[in-house]
C-alpha cells in the first residue's frame, strides 16, 4: 500500500489509473490521510474513463468523511454535460449544478468557498460560470454576495452571465437577507444543511434549498 500512495501522488501517472487506484486505496484504508490522497487523485481523473455516477459517488462519500474534495468536485465543471440519473428516485436527474451541490455541501462552507471564488474569476465557460455563481448563492456569505454583485455590475462580462447574477441578487433581495438575524440559528441551520446533504436525492436537494433560504434570513450581515 505505501507504493499505491506514492503512485497516486505522482502527477506523471496516467489519468485512467487514478480512479481505480483511488478505489483500491479506499478499500484498504479509511484513514483521513488516505482519504485526502484519494480526494487529490480524483481531481486528475479523466472523466471520459469513468461513469459520472461512479465519480460523483466517490467524491460524495469522501466529502461525507470530511476530506476536502473541492478540486475533485470542481473537476466536474470540465464536463459541460456532467449529470447523474438516480433511478432509485424515479429517474431523477442531478444536473451539473446539483452534482456540485451534492459534492460540496456536505463540507463546511469555509472549506470549499475560497477555491470556488477563485475559479469564478478565471472560468470562461458560460454553463460552468453559472454553476459557480449558484454555489456562491448557497455559500450565503458577505464575500460571496460581493462576488455575485460584482459579476452583475461588470460591464465587461457577457450579458447572459450578468443577467444570471442579477437574478440571484434579486432573489436574495426578495428573500430578505438578514431579516431575522441570529448567529446561533444560522450556525444550526448550516450544520443541518450539511448533514442533510449526506443523502443523494431530489428530497435532499429540495431540503437544501429550503434550508438555504432560512440561512439567508438568519444571517447577520457584516459587510
Amino acid at each position: 500500500m505505501p507504493l499505491l500512495r506514492v503512485e497516486l501522488r505522482d502527477p506523471k501517472d496516467p489519468p485512467f489509473f487514478l480512479f481505480d487506484g483511488t478505489a483500491l486505496l479506499l478499500s484498504l484504508s479509511k484513514s483521513s490521510d488516505d482519504q485526502h490522497i484519494a480526494a487529490a487523485a480524483l481531481a486528475g481523473t479523466d472523466l471520459k474513463d469513468v461513469t459520472r455516477r461512479s465519480y460523483l459517488n466517490q467524491v460524495h462519500a469522501l466529502a461525507i468523511s470530511g476530506a476536502d474534495v473541492t478540486r475533485a468536485a470542481l473537476h466536474m465543471l470540465d464536463d459541460p454535460k456532467f449529470g447523474v440519473f438516480l433511478p432509485e428516485h424515479g429517474a431523477y436527474r442531478l444536473d451539473q449544478p446539483k452534482c456540485l451541490l451534492e459534492a460540496l455541501l456536505p463540507l463546511p462552507t469555509q472549506v470549499w468557498l475560497p477555491r470556488v471564488m477563485k475559479r469564478l474569476k478565471i472560468e470562461a465557460d458560460i454553463h460552468a460560470k453559472k454553476t459557480l455563481l449558484l454555489l456562491h448563492y448557497y455559500a450565503q456569505t458577505d464575500e460571496a454576495d460581493q462576488a455575485i454583485r460584482g459579476t452583475a455590475a461588470n460591464d465587461g462580462e457577457r450579458k447572459e452571465i450578468r443577467d444570471y447574477a442579477t437574478s440571484i441578487v434579486e432573489h436574495e433581495r426578495t428573500l430578505g437577507i438578514g431579516s431575522h438575524p441570529s448567529m446561533a440559528a444560522e450556525n444550526q441551520l448550516r450544520e443541518e444543511r450539511r448533514k442533510r446533504m449526506f443523502g443523494m436525492s431530489d428530497e435532499a436537494i429540495d431540503d437544501a434549498d429550503e434550508l438555504t433560504d432560512k440561512i439567508a434570513k438568519a444571517r447577520a450581515r457584516r459587510l
